[in-house]
């Protein structure tokens, strides 16, 4: 018998820029690498995502759409970070803080902290239009700092 779990999960393409470009919503019990493939557009240049997305089988996804890969490496028990993976996490670790940036908001200000309604239908067209709206006044946001 599967164990239910209490909780859902966001996942989110977001650009340089800051906008959203591609969600999923998830059972809180689904991790988050089951996503990755899912959240990819195919028109980006570089992928940026933190350890929980580091595999072979997402290397060779990469590769074979010829998109950089920036994911952030992890160690393993047997196996820790080498120096060279170490620089490598320490020169992309920064542009992730784009991606959490749209989390905190989200959390904060959308009130996407906790799920309003029982069930992943009602919570992920809520978290869609969330993202809807978060893009909007992002946009605007934007366009008004471009005419300033």
């Amino acid at each position: 018998k599967r164990k239910s779990t209490y909780g859902f999960k966001g996942h989110l393409n977001v650009d340089e820029d800051g906008f959203i470009k591609k969600t999923d919503f998830s059972s809180g019990n689904v991790h988050d690498s089951q996503y990755f493939e899912g959240l990819l557009t195919g028109n980006e240049e570089a992928a940026y995502a933190d350890s929980a997305y580091q595999s072979k089988a997402h290397e060779s996804l990469l590769e074979d759409q010829g998109i950089d890969n920036r994911l952030i490496k992890r160690a393993y028990r047997n196996r820790p970070l080498t120096q060279e993976e170490k620089e490598h996490n320490r020169r992309h670790s920064p542009v992730r803080s784009t991606v959490e940036r749209v989390f905190g908001v989200l959390k904060l200000h959308y009130g996407m902290a906790k799920a309003r309604y029982d069930g992943l239908v009602r919570n992920r067209t809520r978290f869609n239009l969330m993202c809807i709206a978060y893009n909007l006044k992002h946009g605007l946001s934007v366009l008004q700092g471009k005419c300033a």
